[in-house]
């Protein structure tokens, strides 16, 4: 197929993306659009008539290179760029025209869900906890299999987004059966609201929503934290940085495991505990199944697989590929803002985490510590990570 205008204003577009990078460009009108720094080739659907179509190409470097030596020689970029391209037949393939999340989007995903706060305070940590970041791993999941190519890194990517979503809904699906088949856990949520609203008495409509606004932006900041890894696999592999280090990849899927492996043991223990306490009384102390090994098994899985997730985006992170980039330093300078949050995220939800734990222990010690059964449970199983006491009393 023969270049045509359209083809050539679109190598001039890729030109001018290669001397300004960025992620969002949005270009009217039937023309061929290469995104540089990923490698990707788009083809408007008057070009070839079929809906807009990417493929990573093997061209990006060529491109790269002639569009270089085209400034240095005075050389049209258009001529240029389009001398080293290869027939446009070559890379058409389907696309979703789906792209990263923007922050916009990324924010209505963790605030929206969280303001439900608002309107019952305890929901601002369990309904909102599991929406929150269940949509954000479902925008990076779908941003994911939208822009990679098939690879053993996005497929395992696309796991590790899949993990978060399974752990937002499977918490929702608990939660929804303790709201309405569990009468002892609605009754606790229920004065929970209570001592909350006591504390905001007299304050009116306005002073609710002053007092409760710091915990609803906390919050969201949080769980938009727990589910910053799945982005950063994302934005790795939008910017064509995808490790391929075996090792690098290696680690990446033990990790990814690990993370599916926390969810799950968590998931198992919450269902076993309300299982075993509605046949045999709400006091009755679970010992058998998951929790002969675990104390604490949704505290626990959850520890290990929020520290997993994260452990999973630093290694990709480090072995990512600079691309066509002249350093890998400005592949960490786009990852930066979402490390950061990421970071922000797992040190907030291990503190929930060890606190809850610590907590915990203590109610069981007091209520049950008397006992042969719990005397001879604590020796046998591990109560997972927690704050000591040093740490509770000061």
């Amino acid at each position: 197929m023969k270049f045509t205008l359209d083809h050539h204003l679109g190598v001039s577009f890729c030109v001018f993306l290669l001397l300004r990078p960025t992620f969002a460009f949005f270009v009217p009108g039937p023309v061929v659009v290469s995104n540089l720094f990923r490698g990707v080739t788009v083809i408007s659907a008057a070009t070839v008539g079929a809906p807009f179509a990417t493929q990573p190409t093997a061209l990006h470097s060529k491109v790269h290179k002639t569009a270089l030596e085209a400034v240095k020689f005075g050389i049209p970029f258009t001529t240029a760029a389009a001398a080293a391209a290869p027939p446009i037949a070559d890379s058409v393939a389907v696309s979703t025209g789906v792209t990263f999340p923007s922050n916009k989007l990324l924010l209505a995903a963790n605030l929206l869900p969280t303001c439900i706060g608002f309107y019952k305070y305890e929901y601002g940590v369990s309904y909102a906890y599991g929406t929150a970041t269940a949509t954000t791993a479902f925008l990076a999941l779908r941003a994911i299999v939208a822009i990679a190519s098939p690879s053993t890194f996005t497929s395992v990517a696309q796991l590790h987004a899949t993990a978060i979503l399974f752990y937002g809904i499977r918490l929702n699906s608990f939660l929804f059966y303790r709201e309405f088949f569990n009468k002892r856990f609605r009754l606790m949520r229920e004065r929970i609201e209570q001592r909350q609203t006591d504390k905001e008495k007299d304050t009116g409509w306005i002073g609710r929503v002053l007092n409760r606004t710091p915990f609803i932006l906390s919050c969201s900041l949080l769980y938009a934290g727990l589910a910053a890894p799945s982005l950063i696999s994302a934005k790795i592999i939008e910017i064509g940085a995808t490790p391929i280090c075996d090792m690098a990849l290696k680690a990446y899927k033990v990790l990814v495991g690990l993370t599916w492996f926390g969810f799950s043991l968590g998931a198992i223990g919450d269902y076993t505990k309300s299982i075993v306490k509605s046949k045999k009384g709400p006091d009755h102390l679970v010992t058998g199944g998951i929790y002969r090994y675990f104390r604490h098994p949704n505290y626990t899985g959850e520890m290990i697989g929020w520290s997993a997730s994260f452990l999973a985006s630093i290694v990709a992170t480090v072995a990512s590929n600079s691309g066509i980039s002249s350093s890998k330093m400005e592949v960490f300078k786009v990852l930066g803002p979402l490390l950061g949050l990421s970071s922000l995220g797992i040190v907030g939800i291990l503190f929930v985490l060890f606190a809850a734990t610590s907590n915990l222990e203590k109610r069981q010690e007091e209520k049950y510590g008397n006992t042969d059964e719990y005397k001879k449970w604590i020796k046998k199983s591990w109560s997972g990570p927690k704050l000591s006491s040093k740490a509770k009393t000061s």
